[in-house]
């Protein structure tokens, strides 16, 4: 995706500059976004709550986090099934974890969560369980 947005970024009028960085340690300021926005980032992160404590540095006060992630679903029996399947979705699927408690670790993080359940459409159901919103 990264290639995808630097591509758009040199078609683009707009100044913008696309930084390669891992979640867990952004090479920006504290406090230097209003806006932070992750999109199917968090399940394949490998140190979720180092990347929300980045998350929450490099925010001003005041400042969101706006999210669309597929997260572990509610449901106990499909979240059994991406227990087990979890180690052979991860090869799959390029490190992605589809069990991964995503509102815990926000609100462990001391974040505030207001998201909308959604369902991420002509996926598995071992992903197909989504979140929409933000968090601050």
């Amino acid at each position: 995706m990264r290639g995808r947005l630097a591509r758009r970024v040199a078609r683009s009028r707009r100044p913008a500059r696309v930084v390669a960085a891992g979640a867990e340690r952004l090479p920006f300021a504290d406090g230097a976004f209003d806006i932070v926005v992750s999109t199917m980032v968090l399940c394949t992160v490998q140190d979720l709550d180092a990347a929300l404590g980045e998350v929450r540095r490099v925010l001003a006060p005041g400042g969101r986090l706006l999210l669309i992630e597929h997260v572990r679903a509610d449901s106990p029996r499909l979240g059994r099934w991406q227990d087990r399947l979890a180690g052979a979705w991860g090869v799959f699927a390029e490190g992605c974890r589809c069990n991964q408690p995503t509102v815990e670790r926000l609100e462990a993080a001391g974040l505030r969560v207001e998201l909308t359940p959604d369902r991420w459409h002509g996926m598995p159901a071992l992903v197909a369980p989504l979140l929409v919103g933000a968090a601050s």
